[in-house]
This record gives structure tokens, C-alpha cells and sequence, in this order.
């Protein structure tokens, strides 16, 4: 499975958000999370696909970790690594506004995320 690294995102960043080269501002969460959405969580089974996006997801959407554009950013990866990883992402019109909107507002359960990634994605075969 392909995973970003933080220089990934930061590429995308600067590409997409912003030129800025002080963008980050937390590298050790941002790290976690990448650590945290490849390796899981000690003591439970490897995450799925759907727990890699979710965590990667929810977590860069909620926690703020660059000064600008976290739900954008947050986003984009998303797609991203399901695109990488041979799934292609295809929500409702205004789906991943809503959904972003409601994840930075704490109003959607990890669950609920992880379903909503399932639902709309799709295998491709290459």
C-alpha cells in the first residue's frame, strides 16, 4: 500500500494551498498521524485501507497542523492516497465540502468517516 510521506505532502501543499515555506506548524502530530494511519495503533490489527484514509483524513482536517488550508489539505490527501492506491473517489456533488465541514466541526465519528470513504470508492483496474 502507498503511503505519503511528509515532503509528499508538503509538495501538494505548496502546489495547491500555498507557496509559503512556514506553512507547518506542527511536524510531530503531522508525523504521528502518517505513522499512525501506515502502522495503526499498538495492539490492534494493521489498519484497513479505510482506517489509513480516515485517520489521514480526520486527523490533518482536526488537528491544524499547518497555518492555512487544513481542510483542504486534509482533503486532498484523502483523494489522493485512495487514487494511489487504485480506488477512485466519487462522492455526491458538495459531498466532500459537507463531510469536510462537519469532520472540522467534530460532528462525524470516525465510523462514519470510514463508511463514507467505502461507499464512494471504487477499485480500479489497471
Amino acid at each position: 500500500m502507498w503511503f505519503p510521506s511528509i515532503e509528499f505532502i508538503l509538495q501538494i501543499y505548496k502546489r495547491y494551498i500555498s507557496e509559503s515555506s512556514n506553512c507547518l506548524i506542527n511536524v510531530n502530530g503531522l508525523k504521528s498521524t502518517l505513522d499512525k494511519s501506515k502502522l495503526g495503533i499498538p495492539f490492534h490489527p494493521l489498519p484497513t485501507i479505510w482506517d489509513s484514509v480516515s485517520i489521514l483524513y480526520k486527523e490533518i482536517v482536526e488537528n491544524h497542523f499547518f497555518i492555512d488550508g487544513n481542510k483542504r489539505i486534509g482533503s486532498l490527501v484523502a483523494v489522493l492516497f485512495l487514487n494511489f492506491n487504485n480506488f477512485q473517489f466519487l462522492p455526491p456533488i458538495g459531498d466532500i465540502f459537507k463531510m469536510t465541514m462537519d469532520v472540522a466541526q467534530v460532528k462525524k465519528s470516525f465510523e462514519d468517516i470510514k463508511n463514507w470513504f467505502r461507499q464512494y470508492s471504487e477499485k480500479v483496474i489497471k
